[in-house]
């Protein structure tokens, strides 16, 4: 990836910022000391101040004189450096009841091979020139490549992870309203981060009407996915339940009968098999529901893996609407310090309507794994009899096989064989439907789940606080973090930032972080 530039900048927010504390001639060539950061990761996580730990210092950029330690000149500077997961095994957590290596619960070792956790600053002497207009200082991290450009493209279909963070661990050390509801109801909770990018940029224009050139800043940030993967025994407990209710399905003769009769073509063959003759079997594979996750699709805001005991939360999908492609315009469009669930809030009754959207997708699933069987007489050389057999979706799309036969000749219904068959299908999942509905121990799971989402979601809007497009001297509620950055017109942008409100020391994590300035002429 590195290297590769950014085709489609629209999905990036960029804030263009004109500082005018800062505004030498447009014809001043004199010379700055100029410098930029990066940091893939800074701020606090488990009692672990990263801010102060070498290995993950990030790289800083500095065009000064007298020559700045380890800079490439006084005129130009180049710094890039990878982080690496050996960096983060070398640190320790130390707080309450968190210990061992920050590796824990900061999972990045997936993405080690992926490019995205670059870190690049670039700082130059000429940078406030309006004369030198190639001279920009730039600081970013993530999926930034080795020239300083947003090294992914948001029209990938499989864009790379970054990697997880235990939630579940941090918030064992918490305290706010529901976190420990919360914990008590979940085995697991790991925030599961896309690649990102944060990357800040700097360069100077000439406002030709003041005669003044004049800082101006571009943050952008790109977020490829967020995803909530909780783990319960509520899930376990809807699989279990489903395992005793779906094996009592059972679908009415009689009704079945009717819609038979209702072909006039097969009077004759209903009159000489009799009613008596019929039998009806729905049989569900429970095995399979396990099978797959439900649904099976990309970017449903809730997905349910009953093999895995595990829901994920899509927060693309549950705050933003549906989209199609493995990269959301939602979380790649926010304005600065856009706080998820709060500035970004859950749709109305969200909890309530992911358990419905839930109980669809599996009445979906359960249409392939629902067959279903309709029998009288025998259909063999010279027999009279019926046989109709198909899953529950075969029926309800016209697929489901047929044979009619009466004293071994064919009866062919034509066009009246669809409409049966539906009749059929529908006779079926209307069945289905109530059996589901009105099994009281299905309902006590489903409503299992509905409160587990609701104090998830309480948590996410009270005490773990996730911020998109983090930013310093900018709109919007700044995290307490970015109002401490000194000094005044240095910019910084991350494009994400994890916070336990109240307990900064528990969690306090800027991830891809970039920063330029503050320049100052030279003496």
């Amino acid at each position: 990836m590195k290297g590769a530039a950014w085709a489609a900048p629209v999905a990036a927010f960029s804030v263009g910022a004109p500082a005018l504390a800062f505004s030498p001639s447009c014809t001043d060539d004199a010379l700055l000391d100029s410098q930029a950061r990066a940091r893939m990761l800074s701020g606090q996580i488990g009692g672990a101040d990263l801010d102060v730990i070498a290995e993950v210092n990030g790289v800083h950029a500095q065009a000064f004189d007298p020559i700045a330690d380890g800079a490439d000149s006084i005129s130009q500077d180049l710094k890039t450096n990878p982080l690496t997961v050996e960096a983060l095994s070398a640190i320790n957590l130390n707080l309450g009841g968190l210990s061992g290596a920050l590796t824990t619960i900061l999972d990045f070792a997936t993405a080690q091979d992926a490019g995205v956790l670059n870190e690049y600053a670039y700082a130059n002497e000429n940078a406030q020139s309006a004369n030198n207009p190639d001279a920009p200082e730039v600081g970013g991290a993530g999926a930034v490549g080795n020239d300083g450009t947003i090294a992914l493209s948001v029209d990938d279909p499989n864009p790379p992870a970054l990697g997880t963070i235990n939630l579940y661990s941090i918030l064992e050390q918490a305290t706010g309203p529901g976190v420990a509801e919360l914990v008590d109801l979940i085995a697991g909770l790991d925030l599961d981060i896309g690649a990102v990018a944060g990357r800040a940029h700097l360069d100077y224009v000439c406002d030709t009407s003041r005669g003044v050139t004049e800082e101006t800043v571009d943050r952008d940030y790109l977020l490829a996915y967020l995803n909530l993967i909780i783990e319960s025994n509520l899930v376990g407990d809807l699989v279990s339940t489903l395992n005793e209710v779906l094996p009592s399905l059972t679908i009415s003769t009689d009704a079945v009968w009717d819609l038979l009769n209702g072909v006039p073509l097969l009077g004759p063959l209903l009159s000489a098999l009799g009613k008596g003759a019929l039998e009806v079997t729905a049989t569900v594979d429970v095995s399979q529901l396990t099978a797959l996750p439900i649904p099976n699709a990309e970017n449903a805001a809730l997905q349910a893996d009953l093999a895995a005991g595990t829901i994920t939360i899509d927060v693309a999908s549950l705050l933003g609407g549906a989209y199609t492609g493995a990269i959301s315009p939602f979380l790649n469009e926010l304005a600065p310090n856009t706080r998820l669930f709060i500035d970004a809030p859950l749709p109305t009754n969200a909890a309530a309507s992911l358990v419905d959207t839930l109980v669809d997708d599996l009445l979906e699933r359960l249409k392939d794994l629902v067959s279903v069987t309709v029998r009288a007489g025998g259909v063999g050389i010279g027999g009279t009899g019926l046989l109709i057999e198909g899953s529950l979706r075969d029926f309800l799309e016209g697929d489901a096989t047929a044979v009619f036969r009466l004293l071994g000749i064919p009866v062919n219904l034509g066009a009246l064989l669809n409409p049966l068959l539906g009749g059929i299908g529908d006779l079926v999942e209307t069945t289905l439907d109530t059996l589901l509905n009105d099994s009281g121990v299905l309902q006590t799971a489903l409503t299992g789940i509905n409160g587990l989402l609701s104090v998830l979601f309480d948590v996410l809007s009270g005490v773990l606080a996730l911020t998109v497009n983090a930013q310093n001297n900018a709109s919007g509620s700044m995290p307490d973090y970015y109002e401490a950055i000194t000094p005044e017109r240095r910019y910084d942008v991350s494009a994400l930032h994890l916070e336990v409100l109240g307990m900064l020391d528990l969690l306090n994590l800027a991830v891809a972080r970039g920063s330029v300035g503050q320049n100052d002429f030279r003496a």
